[in-house]
């Protein structure tokens, strides 16, 4: 074609005629044709490729935490340096490299090499710039505003992304379609019970009265009674608006004065008709479909004896923001956080019983919870957004982080429930606002007994060993190594030396095939310990309170099983739990999974749940505890997981025990785990999935249900 876009030549060719050519060529022009065939491999074989797989702010918001791969020739040397966007070396960018892997890639030998970058948030152009040598094409990844923005919405962990702000708006647009539809559908139930919905009044706006009343009003479920306990009966306003309300199940009780929340609430309460008593504010609203949830369980599982659900908040601007998408019941979580909030439905009896306390308003709820959950633990949880907490001036939901008061009061609330529980533990405040910690102390100090499979990599058990005696608080503990088919001479020169070296540890010799369940109940049967400490040989201590912290949860008689919190050697999360998501369809692979795996070391993730201790589903073997009891009674680990998920399987059959598997925020370690693992192959995969089939079989439940503790939001 010339410049102007005019055809000078032009020919047709059939395939026939093609691939005649195409032979001609390699007969005649064997030496071009191979060259030409060969051109996308050469170029391959000699460039660097860079491809990033995450992409975080850190906890502070003052960098990306970036992590990727570098894919390079074999046996070149490596440069990695980041330039600014001025060209120039930036001295400002942490740069670590993880571990190398050997692969091969369309025949082509090639190295992957995990990276780690944190790069300051300054609004500067940043560049990775990675060269091989002469014979290498440099590769390269630009962290411009626009590639940031792609980066930190496609390489982000899958985490409770329905809460961000542009997935939950189209969630709420999906929803309002579909309540508009209500008028055609028939949504009868042979559900008899009563709901008493009590509703204490101070200074309501009249806007807000009658939303509130009308969300009631317009329920699918239509047994209800609503109680008005109005506090202020000087709001001439207020009265005269309560006054025009004609539905005969709206009950207004208006008192002489205000007697504080809780006192309020409690006229309601007593003056309840109802089977079960409904907690609502007087400036919040419901989904229609609130009570015909809570009625549906009910009916269904007529033991509950109360229910929450899922709640958002309603802003000035009349939008649906920032969902919180609740665990079940967590009776941990909730003795560091109330969760629950919103919609507490309580069976009328309990109400009655153990009313609300004056002495702890402003967290009078957080205290009735504790107290609740002392009686009952059959408490339901209805996953989905049901409830929308207002924000406004005069709405708690925006002025709760400037109450040190209600800060106080659930504290003193949740340690006078430690103390009722027989718990040996000081509850503390934090610094965010209605988040607790627990220091537990230790009622004992019993042997716990640290099992370690090891097969050579001495320098990787020795970091790991030498962490545990130098850095561990608490010192009544013995090691177990279980070696496993090692061939290096260094391997059992170290195993002679550390036993000399600390005489706490031992060697045990495991001779058959590698098999991780095998080998830990192999060694468990050569300790002494009432509690057992599984650990990875390529993990280190940090802290020093680890192990009395993990410890200090295990004693409890409710409590099978405790994990700890792992960290990359980046200071990134590897491990903050295992939860298992559930299959959409039976093609679907579903399974356990990390839960914010790769965010910083210090960021709370959603609901601060990475930073705070709870109960879980799982945790991994990695680093876990159990008690000798437990392990025995269940025979120790399935020897049918070799490899992969007999962690997984341990601890679901520690839950099938209704004992808790507790994930330990405060046990804190590294685990030098690859920064970003690739896929199995070969046999390997072949057995991975293999072992994922056993698992699924045995635990269809949560591959069809999801994870209690994460529910189906969590990975939207």
């Amino acid at each position: 074609m010339n410049d102007k876009s005019e055809m000078v030549f032009q020919k047709k060719f059939s395939w026939t005629a093609i691939k005649w050519l195409s032979r001609l060529s390699y007969k005649f022009n064997a030496d071009l044709a191979f060259a030409c065939r060969d051109i996308d491999r050469q170029t391959y074989s000699r460039q660097i490729h860079v491809r990033p797989t995450l992409l975080v702010s850190s906890s502070d918001g003052s960098a990306w935490i970036s992590k990727g791969i570098i894919c390079s020739p074999a046996g070149c040397a490596l440069s990695v340096k980041v330039i600014s966007g001025l060209g120039q070396q930036a001295d400002n960018v942490s740069i670590i490299s993880g571990r190398s892997i050997n692969k091969f890639v369309g025949g082509l030998k090639r190295v992957e090499t995990d990276f780690t970058l944190r790069i300051p948030r300054d609004g500067k152009t940043y560049c990775l710039v990675v060269d091989g040598g002469e014979r290498t094409r440099i590769g390269f990844l630009c962290f411009d505003s626009a590639s940031v923005e792609f980066y930190s919405g496609v390489c982000s962990p899958h985490f409770y992304r329905a809460s961000s702000p542009g997935r939950y708006s189209e969630l709420r647009a999906k929803r309002q379609d579909y309540l508009a539809m209500l008028d055609s559908c028939d949504f009868d139930i042979s559900c008899s019970l009563k709901f008493s919905i009590v509703v204490p009044l101070y200074r309501t706006p009249l806007k807000f009265l009658h939303e509130m009343v009308d969300s009631v009003v317009n329920q699918i479920y239509q047994n209800w009674e609503l109680i008005l306990v109005n506090s202020t009966p000087e709001c001439v306003e207020l009265c005269a608006a309560l006054d025009q309300l004609a539905d005969e199940r709206i009950r207004v009780i208006t008192l002489d004065s205000n007697k504080g929340i809780s006192g309020n609430t409690n006229y309601g309460i007593t003056e309840a008709k109802g089977d079960f008593v409904v907690f609502f504010d007087h400036d919040d609203t419901l989904d229609p479909f609130a009570l015909y949830r809570y009625a549906e369980r009910i009916q269904d599982c007529p033991d509950t004896d109360a229910l929450y659900c899922d709640e958002d908040f309603l802003n000035e601007a009349g939008e649906y923001v920032a969902p919180h998408f609740k665990s079940d019941f967590n009776l941990d979580l909730l003795r560091v956080h109330n969760y629950i909030t919103h919609l507490l439905c309580v069976r009328a009896s309990f109400a009655k019983e153990l009313m609300l306390r004056k002495e702890f308003d402003g967290a009078q709820d957080y205290d009735f919870l504790l107290r609740l959950v002392e009686r009952t633990q059959n408490i339901y949880h209805v996953p989905e957004v049901l409830y929308h907490w207002r924000i406004s001036d005069t709405s708690t939901a925006k002025s709760a982080g400037n109450k040190n008061y209600a800060d106080d009061a659930g504290r003193r609330a949740l340690q006078e429930h430690l103390d009722r529980c027989g718990l040996n533990g000081t509850a503390e405040l934090t610094d965010s606002a209605c988040f607790y910690h627990i220091a537990y102390a230790l009622n004992e100090e019993p042997l716990a007994s640290i099992v370690i499979p090891n097969k050579d990599s001495v320098e990787v058990l020795r970091r790991c060993i030498d962490s545990i005696e130098e850095k561990t608080d608490y010192r009544n503990f013995e090691i177990l190594v279980v070696e496993n088919n090692s061939t290096e001479d260094a391997t059992f020169e170290y195993y002679r030396t550390v036993s000399e070296q600390y005489e706490n540890v031992r060697i045990a010799t495991w001779d058959g095939p590698f098999n991780y369940s095998a080998i830990n109940n192999y060694g468990v049967g050569l300790t002494y310990g009432k509690y057992l400490l599984f650990l990875n040989n390529d993990t280190e201590v940090i802290e020093s309170g680890w192990l009395s912290s993990m410890l200090s949860f295990c004693q409890r008689d409710d409590v099978g099983a405790v994990g700890a919190k792992l960290l990359y050697p980046d200071d990134t999360v590897q491990h903050a739990g295992v939860m298992m998501i559930c299959c959409r369809n039976e093609g679907e692979m579903g399974g356990p999974i990390h839960v914010f795996n790769n965010l910083d070391r210090d960021d709370p993730g959603y609901m601060r749940r990475a930073v705070i201790s709870q109960d879980l589903s799982a945790v991994t073997a990695a680093c876990m505890m159990t008690k000798r009891s437990v392990f025995e009674e269940l025979n120790g680990f399935n020897e049918d997981f070799e490899v992969a998920f007999n962690d997984v399987d341990f601890c679901l059959r520690v839950r099938s025990l209704n004992k808790l598997v507790v994930f330990d925020a405060d046990a804190l370690l590294y685990h030098y785990e690859s920064f970003s693992r690739g896929y199995e192959t070969g046999e390997k995969k072949v057995r991975f999935m293999r072992e994922q089939g056993k698992l699924r079989t045995a635990w269809a439940e949560y591959y069809v249900n999801g994870d209690p503790y994460h529910g189906p939001m969590s990975t939207l």
